[in-house]
């Protein structure tokens, strides 16, 4: 696959970004609520279960788990999109796929700064924060390492740069855009106030918008490869 990049894929790239990582948190606040019976509050990467429930609910731990198997089938379903009998059109959405999914910070950031869903759940399981960083990235590793070969060999040009940028680039995007200015809007007080989904309004109307983006800019996230 020769990539080729162009204004409208990047912008159709980082909708998909945004959109997987509202889809990812959106995972675990409603089967959180299927759970709890009750919404748990959340910002733009922190969210949580409503009050008591994980006392009540123990089972409700499997929430923590429930963003990242989304994320790793979504992934998933990216490299299945690589076959080599697949036309450019169907490789160019599953090598998206894979990165708007930001592999790179469930296997390496998150981990690296002491957290990420995955530890933390397995964490209160073993209740040995070593440990679950070990055994988390040990089964991160198993689970990402065959999609992120398949993306990296399926690059016929300037392979390393692009695997590079690819894997990079959408996290620190996302950290400056979601992270860092949406959630300062938030604690600015800025549409904070909690309605639906447990979520503030303001998180809502970007999930709202970065959805729109991506559907009227879709037809770009298939024009990656030539």
């Amino acid at each position: 696959m020769d990539i080729k990049l162009s204004l409208k894929y990047t912008i159709a790239f980082l909708a998909l970004t945004f959109v997987m990582h509202e889809a990812h948190e959106i995972v675990h606040t409603t089967v959180g609520r299927i759970i709890c019976g009750c919404w748990g509050q959340r910002d733009f990467n922190v969210w949580e279960l409503c009050d008591g429930c994980i006392k009540k609910h123990p089972i409700a731990l499997v929430a923590t788990f429930a963003g990242p198997i989304f994320t790793f089938i979504m992934i998933w379903i990216g490299s299945s999109m690589l076959k080599d009998s697949n036309s450019n059109r169907k490789k160019s959405f599953g090598f998206s796929l894979i990165f708007a999914n930001m592999p790179f910070a469930r296997l390496v950031l998150n981990p690296t700064l002491g957290g990420g869903d995955e530890i933390y759940g397995i964490n209160q399981i073993l209740h040995n924060h070593s440990l679950s960083t070990i055994v988390g990235v040990i089964i991160l590793t198993l689970i990402l390492a065959f999609p992120l070969y398949k993306a990296f060999i399926t690059i016929n040009k300037k392979r390393i740069a692009y695997f590079l940028l690819f894997l990079l680039a959408p996290i620190l995007i996302d950290l400056l855009m979601v992270l860092g200015v949406m959630n300062s809007l938030l604690t600015k007080g800025i549409l904070s106030h909690y309605w639906i989904l447990g979520s503030p309004i303001l998180v809502t109307v970007w999930t709202i918008f970065v959805c729109l983006i991506f559907i009227f800019t879709r037809k770009n996230i298939y024009k990656l490869a030539r």
